[in-house]
């Protein structure tokens, strides 16, 4: 398969972004695409543990009288992923008004779904081939063959 000659490829998990053009020399249909850095965006990650995110220790205390308890946080880590998703659209949303083209998107399974849903709709709309998969950390040449673009 030939890819576009402006292609946008995403590649995101809840810690980092980066995105990259791929431009295609369509003078020379065999020369290997060439890659453009866009974006690393290594986003401070919310989704770490609770202990290292608050630094509070009154739950660690004695609730008895002097105690020090307070009120437990049952869904901080739900909203902790949700927070880091928005985050991370966001920055794509911004990514994708300054650059046009197509967008090719991975992103581990577990968020790919969550993660378009926060996409604006002319962004999600631009979203041509979803990748289930973790590959902020593979080579570039890798995302050739995990996109199917050579």
């Amino acid at each position: 398969m030939v890819a576009p000659m402006n292609l946008l490829l995403i590649v995101a998990d809840l810690g980092r972004v980066k995105a990259f053009r791929l431009r295609r020399n369509d003078d020379d249909p065999k020369a290997s695409p060439a890659f453009q850095d866009l974006l690393d965006d290594d986003l401070e990650n919310q989704h770490s543990r609770v202990g290292n995110r608050v630094t509070d220790q009154a739950g660690r205390f004695p609730s008895g009288p002097g105690g020090m308890a307070v009120g437990e946080r049952h869904r901080e880590e739900e909203e902790a992923r949700h927070n880091q998703l928005e985050a991370i659209a966001s920055v794509i949303n911004g990514l994708a008004g300054r650059e046009k083209g197509p967008i090719y998107l991975a992103a581990p399974q577990t968020m790919l779904r969550q993660l378009l849903d926060a996409l604006d709709g002319t962004v999600r709309q631009r979203v041509k081939k979803e990748v289930p998969r973790g590959l902020v950390k593979i080579p570039k040449l890798e995302l050739l063959k995990r996109f199917d673009v050579v």
